[in-house]
């Protein structure tokens, strides 16, 4: 059992009693885990250490604890945010956030061909290779008629990933950018569904049966004449990430909500788009691997914790309640509002860019911790350098009058190397591991320290 548990943040630091076989970690979260201990070994469970990646309005605030490693992680990857005029959100707030703390370097294209490869800021941009209309050419403007709605335009997405990640250009991370694609041009008309007592609306560019309202799944095609719904969406964008991992390509696809902005969309129309985001987000939990981008909840909540909720009777005589964006989310910084393209306000688009750096570090490896595992707050028994680390890692210890041992496994607790230890510096060849996660091991007596390191 343990003797004594310091950390509030999670795996850092414990001391344990050689008389029991079983420890329990409290992680951040505050559930429990019980690991048992083979031979003084720690096994490891992977989904202890690592959340799946969702950044909503609870890591709005999280991005300033990004380690400064991370940070400049995220400054080598280029990052397409593929969509119309909302998207653009995204690029206005990274200046801003850039604008307000220079650590967050980015660089925006708006046109003509994209930046390469650079250590120096965050590449941001909607440029893709080819859309429907065009097999090839940069193009800066992509709708739901390019991701989603048909063969053609998920031929020439992946033709996309493929022309970059094989010409030096090399996408780190890419979604949707939604528009008005759920609510617009189609308002709820027909028949109820009846099982969520709404219409569907919505606009599905050059889709088999034209641009028609949608719904969640192929059952309401009886409701609305048209083969495309959320399914559609969901279907393509998980192909894109299986197409990326089956070519051995290092792009991670990540899954997006849209809008909440128009006020005309709060009733009837904003509730059947609020039924299409959760439809997103439970598709999403489904599966850990699967990365979240939630537009809409981090604007239907202000910086002050806050969240705006709205009503709406549904055709079964039910009140509904849901979010929509907060109007602090609609204001400029000043407090006033100038429409920019993206049709919020920069404070708004500000949360959106808090948010995406905290999604990009995590894609990175950070754990989301402050310091991450590699190195807890106030704690300096052992420092590790660099991190990620791509040949040698630099183990400092404070204390070297113990002899100890050092060790660093794989996520599923297979040691791959173990030596004694007895100096205050030492070096691990790390050349002939694969790129991936691997936990570094110190013990010293019945005191044990571990850090997450990376691999690349």
């Amino acid at each position: 059992m343990l003797s004594d548990y310091e950390n509030a943040f999670g795996l850092y630091h414990y001391n344990v009693s050689k008389n029991f076989n079983f420890m329990i970690i409290k992680m951040k979260t505050l559930r429990f885990f019980l690991f048992p201990l083979l031979s003084g070994f720690l096994v490891l469970n992977p989904s202890a250490l690592f959340s799946q990646i969702v950044a909503d309005h609870t890591v709005v605030d999280e991005y300033d604890k990004i380690p400064q490693e991370y940070i400049d992680e995220v400054k080598k990857m280029w990052v397409i945010v593929a969509g119309e005029s909302h998207s653009k959100g995204y690029r206005i707030g990274c200046q801003l956030l850039e604008n307000i703390d220079p650590r967050f370097q980015v660089n925006i294209r708006e046109s003509g061909t994209p930046d390469g490869y650079t250590d120096q800021n965050l590449r941001l941009s909607r440029a893709t290779w080819g859309d429907y209309g065009n097999a090839s050419g940069w193009i800066y403007n992509y709708g739901e008629e390019e991701w989603f709605t048909n063969a053609t335009a998920i031929s020439r997405t992946k033709a996309h990933l493929t022309y970059c990640n094989t010409n030096n250009l090399q996408i780190a991370a890419m979604g949707f950018g939604w528009c008005w694609d759920m609510t617009g041009n189609n308002w709820p008309a027909g028949t109820p569904d009846p099982v969520y007592h709404v219409r569907w609306a919505g606009r599905s560019e050059y889709g088999p049966e034209g641009s028609r309202r949608w719904g969640l799944d192929a059952g309401d095609f009886d409701l609305t004449g048209n083969s495309v719904s959320m399914d559609t969406y969901l279907n393509a964008t998980n192909d894109y990430s299986n197409y990326c991992l089956a070519n051995g390509y290092p792009t991670k696809i990540f899954y997006t909500t849209g809008p909440v902005d128009a006020n005309e969309n709060l009733g009837e129309n904003g509730y059947q788009r609020h039924l299409k985001h959760n439809y997103i987000r439970q598709f999403v939990a489904a599966d850990e691997e699967r990365i979240l981008f939630d537009y809409d909840d981090i604007l239907c909540w202000n910086g002050n914790g806050e969240r705006r909720e709205v009503t709406w009777t549904d055709y079964g005589g039910f009140l509904q309640t849901f979010q929509a964006i907060h109007a602090d989310n609609l204001l400029d910084m000043d407090g006033t509002y100038t429409e920019d393209g993206d049709h919020i306000g920069q404070r708004g688009a500000l949360r959106l860019a808090k948010a995406m750096w905290w999604m990009l570090a995590r894609m990175a490896g950070w754990d989301g911790e402050p310091l991450g595992l590699n190195q807890p707050e106030g704690d300096k028994f052992i420092r590790i350098q660099p991190n990620p680390v791509n040949d040698f890692l630099t183990i400092q210890i404070d204390n070297s009058s113990q002899a100890g041992n050092i060790s660093v496994t794989d996520l599923s607790g297979r040691e791959l190397l173990s030596k004694e230890l007895f100096e205050a510096t030492t070096e691990i060849d790390m050349r002939g591991f694969p790129d991936g996660i691997y936990i570094v091991k110190l013990q010293q007596k019945d005191n044990i320290e571990l850090r997450k390191i990376v691999k690349n």
